[in-house]
C-alpha cells in the first residue's frame, strides 16, 4: 500500500507541476474554493486514471489546499523550467521513498501521514524552500543532504506509535521499565538495544538468538557490514559496532531464513546491499538483486531466471561444487571469500 500510494502521488505530481506552472506563466491567481486549481484537481486529474486519484483525495481532504497550492507569489520559481522543477522534486522523492521503505509503517494514520509528507514535496512552497536551500549551499560550499532530511522526517512519523504509553490519571506517570544492557556491546547504539531487539537482529543475520553480542553475532554483524558497504572496510572500522541506521534496519528486517539465505554475508550481498544503495527505489532494488544473483549463476554455469531474487536448489548445488573446486570450507553458502574467488578468476 505504501508503494502504491507513492506511485499514484508521483503520477498526479507530474500532471500538477505541468499545470500549475503553465498557469503561473499566464499570471493567473488561485484564491477561492472555485479556483482553476480546485477545478483541475477535482476534474481533470481524477478523470485521467487511477494513478491520480490518491493525489486528488489528499489535496481535497485538506482545508489548507488553496494556500498550499497557490503559486502566484512564488517569484523565485518564475524563471525555472518544468524539467528543473521536477528534477528537484524527483531527488527529494527518491530520498523520502528510500527512508520510508526502510522503516515499518504500523498504522493507517502513519500511512496517511507518510503520503501527505511525500505529497508535500510537490508543492510550490516546498520546491521554493529547496530552491533557496540549494542556492545557499552552492554559495557556502556546503551540501544539502536530502537523505538525512528524509530519514529525520520519516523517523518522526514511524516512531510515534512506539513512544506512546497509556496514561492512567489515577496512578500518575510511571517511568518506562529499565532493562539491563545486553552483553558484548561496543558502543552506545548497541547498549540501548533491548534483549528482544538483539534477538530480532540475530534472526536477520542468520545467527543464534541468545540476545547477546557474543562472538558469533559479532562475526555475523561484521560480515553483513562488509557485504553492504559500498567501500572496503578495514578491520578497525568493522569492529566499531553497529551504526544507528544499521541497528534500525536490522531490528526491523525480515528473518534471514525466511528470505532463503544461510549467512549474514549472503543476505547482505544479495538482498540488503541493493536496498541501501544511494538513491535506491523499489524498481532499482529488485533489478539489482536479480542482477547480482544472475551474475553469480553465470559464473557457476547455472541456469536461473533473469528476474529471480531467490536461491534455488540447483544454484545451491552449483555453489557447493564450486566451493569444493576452490578448496574452500564445505557448504552451499556464499561468503566474502567465495565472492572474491569467483569474480577474480
Amino acid at each position: 500500500m505504501l508503494q502504491a500510494g507513492f506511485n499514484e502521488i508521483n503520477s498526479g505530481c507530474k500532471a500538477y507541476v505541468q499545470f500549475i506552472f503553465e498557469e503561473r506563466m499566464r499570471e493567473r491567481r488561485f484564491k477561492t474554493s472555485n479556483s482553476a486549481i480546485q477545478a483541475f484537481i477535482s476534474g481533470v486529474l481524477t478523470l485521467e486514471g487511477a494513478g491520480t486519484e490518491l493525489f486528488s483525495y489528499l489535496i481535497l481532504s485538506s482545508t489548507a489546499a488553496n494556500a498550499f497550492y497557490d503559486a502566484s507569489r512564488i517569484d523565485p520559481l518564475q524563471g525555472m523550467t518544468v524539467e528543473n522543477i521536477l528534477k528537484i522534486v524527483s531527488e527529494r522523492q527518491a530520498a523520502f521513498e528510500k527512508a520510508a521503505l526502510a522503516r515499518a509503517v504500523t498504522s493507517s494514520p502513519q500511512l496517511v501521514r507518510v503520503w501527505r509528507e511525500y505529497q508535500w514535496l510537490c508543492t510550490p512552497l516546498a520546491i521554493n524552500s529547496d530552491f533557496n536551500a540549494l542556492a545557499a549551499a552552492s554559495i557556502d560550499g556546503t551540501r544539502v543532504d536530502f537523505d538525512a532530511d528524509a530519514r529525520k522526517l520519516v523517523d518522526g512519523i514511524t516512531g510515534t506509535i512506539e513512544r506512546v504509553q497509556k496514561f492512567d490519571p489515577n496512578k500518575g506517570l510511571t517511568p518506562a521499565p529499565q532493562t539491563a544492557p545486553v552483553d558484548g556491546t561496543l558502543n552506545i547504539v548497541e547498549k540501548n538495544l533491548s534483549e528482544a531487539a538483539v534477538k530480532k537482529l540475530q534472526s536477520a543475520l542468520c545467527t543464534g538468538s541468545d540476545g547477546n553480542f557474543g562472538p558469533g553475532t559479532r562475526v555475523a554483524i561484521n560480515e553483513w557490514r562488509r557485504a553492504t558497504s559500498a567501500d572496503g572496510l578495514t578491520d578497525a572500522e568493522l569492529n566499531q559496532g553497529l551504526s544507528p541506521n544499521d541497528a534500525v534496519y536490522l531490528t526491523q528486517a525480515a528473518s534471514c531464513t525466511s528470505l532463503g539465505y544461510k549467512t549474514a554475508y549472503e543476505r547482505g550481498y544479495l538482498y540488503d546491499a541493493p536496498a541501501l544503495e544511494e538513491g535506491a527505489t523499489t524498481v532499482s532494488v529488485a533489478t539489482r538483486r536479480a542482477e547480482r544473483l544472475v551474475s553469480i549463476a553465470t559464473k557457476l554455469g547455472a541456469s536461473i531466471s533473469a528476474t529471480s531474487i531467490r536461491m534455488d536448489a540447483s544454484l545451491r548445488t552449483a555453489i557447493q561444487k564450486k566451493r569444493e573446486d576452490l578448496k574452500l570450507s564445505k557448504g552451499d553458502y556464499i561468503d566474502h571469500e567465495f565472492i572474491i574467488e569467483i569474480f577474480e578468476q
